[in-house]
C-alpha cells in the first residue's frame, strides 16, 4: 500500500514495490515527519475518507504573491534559491491557497476536512472560522 498526499490529505493506493513512481524521491517540508509512526496513523486514517471535502490546492506557481497579505513570495528569502523560495510559502490546509509564511502560522484542526490534528491554516481562514461561531472572536480566542 502506498500512502501519499492529494491536496494536503493523506490517500492510499495499491501499487507494487518496482513501481516507477518509487524509483525517484519527492522533496517536501514535511519529509521526515511523514515518516514518524503517528503519521502513518494519521495517514491511514485520511486514507479511509472515501470522498474527501479538501479544497483543490492552487499550484505555487500560479501565484506570485500571498493570498492573505499580497507580499511577493521572494521577500522572504536572499539568496534567490528554490529551496528557499519553497520554505517562504505554504498551502492553506483549509482553502488551499498559496499564502507566505507570516499568513500561515495558525495551526487549526479541521475535522470537517478530515484533518482531526491541527494544520497550517492562513489567516483569512483563521478567522473566518471564528466569525461562524456565535459569541466569540478570533481575538478572545487567541488568549
Amino acid at each position: 500500500v502506498h500512502l501519499f498526499r492529494q491536496d494536503g490529505i493523506a490517500r492510499a493506493a495499491m501499487a507494487p514495490a518496482t513501481h516507477e513512481a518509487f524509483s525517484r524521491i519527492n522533496i517536501c517540508q514535511d519529509m521526515m515527519n511523514d515518516h514518524k509512526l503517528t503519521a502513518y496513523s494519521e495517514a491511514l486514517r485520511q486514507a479511509l475518507i472515501s470522498s474527501p471535502q479538501t479544497s483543490t490546492w492552487e499550484p505555487f506557481q500560479a501565484r506570485k504573491v500571498c493570498a492573505c497579505c499580497e507580499a511577493e513570495f521572494n521577500w522572504a528569502f536572499v539568496l534567490q534559491s528554490e529551496p528557499q523560495r519553497m520554505l517562504a510559502r505554504h498551502h492553506c490546509f483549509a482553502c488551499g491557497r498559496g499564502v507566505c509564511d507570516g499568513c500561515a502560522r495558525t495551526r487549526l484542526a479541521h475535522p470537517e476536512l478530515g484533518f482531526c490534528q491541527p494544520v497550517r491554516t492562513c489567516d483569512a481562514c483563521y478567522f473566518k472560522c471564528f466569525d461562524q461561531v456565535p459569541g466569540v472572536s478570533a481575538g478572545s480566542a487567541m488568549n
